[in-house]
């Protein structure tokens, strides 16, 4: 039994002597004026890189969606895995895998609030990172595909449910980390 935790934590310590820490974040901004819709979402981010080619990592952050007359605010949890499959000089394209689950509450506009809205989705986005310094990386994140869904109250406050590809304003996500 001692020689099966001294390997447990010899591989910890390998895992951790080989992996940097990195903290950042994304945002993302898109107002339709023809439907008077504005999301705002504030991604911070935590993660290892494991290897030249692979991140795991997880952000927590605020997303909020106004729409004709009701407030979203919701809190959610996102974890991922990056996969870079082209690296050339200080730019790389990498596959985003992983999955979100968002959760708040809806204000209208004649003051009620709506049950606890929970938003939730699975799937795979693509980007890019230019490497800016030894320890600075800028990030974007664009399209999506997978699957999204929400409960009937987040339905109720303009939150779609659905599977694709979708290559839009709102899938755009611009961001950065350091890596410790």
């Amino acid at each position: 039994m001692k020689k099966i935790i001294s390997l447990a934590i010899l591989a910890v310590m390998a895992f951790t002597a080989s992996a940097q820490l990195h903290i950042g974040g994304t945002v993302n901004a898109w107002r339709n004026g023809s439907e008077h819709e504005t999301t705002l979402t504030i991604m911070p981010e935590v993660g290892y890189t494991i290897s030249d080619n692979l991140i795991i990592g997880t952000e927590i952050g605020w997303n909020h969606f106004h729409k004709k007359g009701l407030n979203n605010n919701l809190f959610g949890v996102a974890p991922y895995a990056r996969y870079t499959f082209l690296q050339s000089g200080i730019v790389g394209l990498f596959v985003e895998g992983g999955f979100d689950v968002f959760a708040g509450k809806t204000s209208f506009e004649n003051g009620g609030e709506s049950d606890t809205a929970t938003t939730f989705g699975i799937g795979f986005k693509p980007g890019a990172s230019f490497k800016v310094s030894e320890k600075v990386t800028l990030v974007t994140k664009f399209g999506f595909l997978g699957y999204e869904g929400a409960n009937d109250a987040a339905k109720a406050a303009g939150y779609d449910e659905g599977w694709g590809l979708r290559f839009t304003g709102n899938n755009i996500e611009i961001g950065f980390f350091y890596t410790l």
